[in-house]
């Protein structure tokens, strides 16, 4: 088996020097360096990554928790992560809560005791005790969509405002007069902000005789499907949704009922999932760019691995609509 003493020998350094580069202990210089990988090389020495987090406390591992894994809007978020951590010498832990709280806090707490290098909660199934937890652990974590202001920790927040804003404005100039919106869970933070904000758009367009209504749902096609019933007992010429799913699950439904969309009902979702583009009608949506904002993520990360004392990070992402086929004038107004 091949040792540091091998390694030492054909670069030409001490054991010592052998294990600060293969351990990232101590600054070695470049030319250093290349030398003692070239030697790795040439003995095909493969290093053992227990006795390196053992000898060093780092395991070169990060824990990554999500919402619901059957949801094609995190995949994308996972790419982004896993791509820089990859470029970076670091392993993925993903960790599914299902929307269930205490799963959340179960998989943050297995992640803590995995030792693992730092955690990006891209996931509201938490609470303050748990962040209060994490921070006594001293373990770097990066949160996502939280929008927290009052918790000190790396923050990624979307600005949802700006594109149910522009979904609301489009529906308007199409002579929409009655719109209703399917809410996402009512106990997910994320869910209530795009609720709050619909409402208060809503709110401000009453003089232009909009009239709204919010049906609960659950970020899920069957919260579309149930939804479904709610629209059909009072047509609204307009459906706004909380996410892509309950959009595609409320159309489906709809069409299947005998409902023209968009003829009869016009519909918008919320995230832009490769979905949103293969249903018929393509749905107009509300964006999110996930692949930036899990690169995002994983960059404040590093950096908080790299240097625990520098300022609170926070970084902005804003939404924009995407006008597809699922969205066309009011029938009042053909």
């Amino acid at each position: 088996m091949v040792n540091y003493n091998d390694i030492a020998k054909i670069a030409k350094v001490s054991s010592t020097t052998v294990s600060h580069v293969i351990n990232e202990t101590r600054f070695v210089s470049p030319e250093t360096r290349d030398k003692v990988l070239e030697a790795m090389q040439k003995l095909n020495y493969k290093q053992n990554l227990l006795a390196r987090s053992l000898a060093t406390g780092i395991t070169h591992t990060i824990g990554l928790v999500i919402s619901d894994i059957k949801n094609p809007f995190y995949p994308e978020i996972v790419q982004g992560v896993e791509e820089l951590a990859v470029r970076n010498d670091y392993s993925i832990f993903l960790c599914n809560t299902d929307y269930d709280v205490g799963k959340g806090e179960k998989s943050i707490s297995a992640l803590i005791g995995k030792k693992v290098d730092g955690i990006i909660i891209a996931s509201s199934q938490a609470d303050k005790f748990l962040f209060e937890e994490l921070t006594k652990t001293v373990i770097p974590f990066v949160l996502v969509d939280w929008n927290e202001n009052k918790i000190n920790a790396d923050s990624i927040y979307f600005d949802f405002e700006s594109g149910i804003k522009e979904s609301i404005e489009h529906l308007v100039s199409l002579g929409h007069k009655k719109i209703y919106f399917v809410s996402g869970p009512k106990d997910l933070k994320t869910a209530n902000i795009r609720e709050s904000n619909f409402a208060s758009i809503a709110e401000y367009h009453k003089d232009e005789r909009i009239s709204y209504k919010i049906i609960e749902g659950n970020h899920k096609i069957d919260g579309g499907i149930n939804a479904a019933k709610e629209v059909e007992k009072d047509m609204p010429t307009a459906v706004v949704c909380s996410n892509d799913l309950t959009a595609i699950g409320l159309m489906k439904t709809l069409q299947a009922d005998g409902i023209k969309i968009p003829d009869q009902v016009s519909i918008i979702g919320l995230d832009n999932i490769i979905l949103s583009e293969i249903v018929s009608p393509a749905l107009t949506t509300i964006e999110l760019e996930r692949y930036l904002i899990g690169k995002a993520a994983m960059r404040l990360l590093l950096n908080r691995i790299k240097n625990k004392n520098i300022p609170r990070q926070t970084k902005y992402f804003n939404t924009k609509l995407i006008i597809r086929g699922s969205t066309s004038k009011a029938v009042s107004f053909h």
